[in-house]
């Protein structure tokens, strides 16, 4: 089983009350359209998507290209959010003002739901012989869903991230009995 881990598009940030809804920029538009182009010859089967503007803004031009895909929404692919500290008072929405204990906390959170969704994931792809399934969210996201599939978890992160840049999508490769395989396609890949 293939899953390609795709970053949302470019965001514009000018004017944004709301960094959790922050739209694609042109750029990012055209990121995503690019991907839609390239996800036809990944002949994707499968997209699970995080649901925040920008990377539902990203998912739509694939769906678009391969509309007979099963498309997922899950919150549980969003980024770190206040919702990862139960709301605990005093604490802002911005995970940028957190405190070392609260961002820790924060990432405990994150890996349960993340875990859980992937496995989830897996087993819905197993049971209906789904071969090549996208993942559409943020780099934090994907670089946690990466870890978890090397063995890895949350306390590797600032080690081990990957960039995701522009075009980048990083494709894991589950096999049983075998090692799991990472390839990184560039952005004609």
């Amino acid at each position: 089983m293939d899953f390609y881990l795709i970053r949302h598009g470019d965001i514009d940030s000018r004017g944004a009350p709301d960094p959790y809804s922050l739209p694609l920029s042109a750029q990012g538009r055209a990121q995503a359209q690019r991907l839609a182009a390239r996800s036809r010859a990944w002949d994707l089967q499968m997209l699970c998507v995080a649901t925040t503007h920008r990377d539902m803004d990203t998912a739509d031009p694939i769906h678009e290209a391969l509309p007979d895909l099963v498309r997922w929404d899950l919150e549980e692919l969003e980024d770190l959010s206040l919702d990862d500290l139960n709301y605990e008072p005093g604490a802002s929405h911005l995970v940028s003002t957190w405190t070392d204990d609260q961002r820790e906390r924060g990432l405990v959170s994150l890996w349960g739901r993340l875990t859980a969704a992937c496995a989830r994931i897996e087993l819905y792809a197993q049971t209906y012989g789904l071969a090549r399934v996208g993942i559409v969210a943020s780099e934090m996201v994907l670089n946690l869903l990466l870890a978890c599939w090397q063995g890895r978890d949350w306390r590797s992160l600032p080690e081990e991230q990957q960039s995701f840049g522009e075009g980048r999508v990083c494709r894991v490769t589950l096999e049983d009995g075998k090692p799991v395989a990472i390839a990184w396609l560039g952005a004609e890949g």
